[in-house]
C-alpha cells in the first residue's frame, strides 16, 4: 500500500489559526515546520471560510499545498510558505480538503491558499 511520507514532501510550511474575539482577531503562535509539497498554480476554488465576504463563491487560489493526513489545517488559518527565500509569503487558507483513498493511492490533505 503506498503511503505519503515526510521524505516525499520536499518543502515545509508553518501555520497559525486566528480566533475572533470581542477585541478583534487574536492569532495563535506559529506551528513547528510541517513537511509539505507547495505548488504555485492558479485555479478556481470555492471559498470555505465561514467569515469571508466571498464565502461559498468561486475565487482564485494561487497556491496549492499537499500535507500528510495527520496535518489537517482548517480554512481561514494563516500559512507561511517558502520561509527564508525571496518568495516567502503568508497567505490565508481558502479551502482545506482531506483525501482518504483506497490502498492504491496515498491519503493526504490539500490546502488552497489565497
Amino acid at each position: 500500500m503506498p503511503r505519503l511520507r515526510a521524505r516525499d514532501l520536499p518543502h515545509s510550511i508553518v501555520f497559525r489559526t486566528v480566533t475572533e474575539t470581542a477585541e478583534g482577531e487574536t492569532p495563535s503562535s506559529w506551528s513547528e515546520p510541517l513537511p509539505a509539497y507547495v505548488e504555485q498554480k492558479t485555479r478556481l476554488v470555492v471559498d470555505r471560510r465561514a467569515t469571508s465576504p466571498t464565502s461559498g463563491q468561486e475565487i482564485t487560489s494561487t497556491t496549492r499545498v499537499i500535507l500528510l493526513p495527520q496535518n489537517d489545517i482548517p480554512p481561514a488559518a494563516q500559512v507561511r510558505v517558502w520561509a527564508g527565500t525571496p518568495r516567502e509569503r503568508t497567505s490565508e487558507v481558502i479551502a482545506s480538503a482531506k483525501f482518504d483513498y483506497d490502498r492504491r493511492t496515498p491519503n493526504h490533505v490539500q490546502l488552497d491558499l489565497e
